[in-house]
């Protein structure tokens, strides 16, 4: 008998200026599953009646399920571009925050800038690659380009997800990896593609 699995994995990504591919991590294991994502996971299966609450970005205890919403309301993650707040997110970890079950927060997220401000990328929408058979898996690709036009090298230490949810927009972690350091140089686009993998 076989055992399905599901798993995540990460991928960083980083092409120069001409768009050559410089460096590709290849996949690697993500262990970055935090409380929210299960927080919002069990009333959306369970059809759980009134508002579910978790902490938020900011350390508060806020909505990430409110009951009367439509389920377009629920746990987005679809950044448009220029957008920092929620999808796919970078940091520099500068705290040197571990990864831990209850992080609920990049340690210290990079923002979004489109004219080159200092320490500062320029992101891009996020997109999703539909659920296809790859081998005796099928994965779900998300991914987020960054384009660095602050002038400096930009080192990105943490990746993430973040989710918005709600009508009055409660943004809630759902994943987060320390990664190894990668130097974005000025000029260079750093892609961060993030796999879920159902295995059977």
């Amino acid at each position: 008998m076989t055992e399905m699995s599901l798993e995540t994995y990460y991928r960083i990504l980083k092409h120069d200026p001409t768009g050559r591919l410089v460096r590709d991590t290849g996949p690697l294991p993500s262990h970055s599953y935090v409380i929210q994502f299960l927080e919002m996971l069990r009333p959306l299966w369970n059809k759980s009646p009134g508002n579910v609450n978790a902490t938020d970005v900011t350390g508060a205890n806020s909505v990430i399920i409110d009951g009367a919403d439509e389920i377009g309301y629920y746990g987005k993650i679809n950044a448009g571009l220029a957008d920092d707040t929620y999808g796919i997110v970078v940091g520099t970890n500068a705290g040197t925050t571990a990864e831990d079950n209850l992080n609920y927060a990049l340690d210290t997220k990079i923002l979004h800038s489109g004219v080159g401000a200092a320490d500062k990328l320029n992101y891009q929408a996020v997109t999703f690659v539909a659920p296809r058979v790859v081998g005796s898996n099928i994965d779900l690709d998300i991914s987020r380009p960054f384009l660095n036009e602050s002038g400096g090298t930009i080192t990105v230490k943490e990746i993430g997800i973040i989710c918005k949810n709600s009508r009055d927009t409660k943004y809630h972690l759902l994943l987060r990896d320390v990664v190894t350091d990668e130097a974005v140089e000025d000029g260079y686009t750093l892609t961060v593609v993030y796999t879920l993998r159902t295995t059977v």
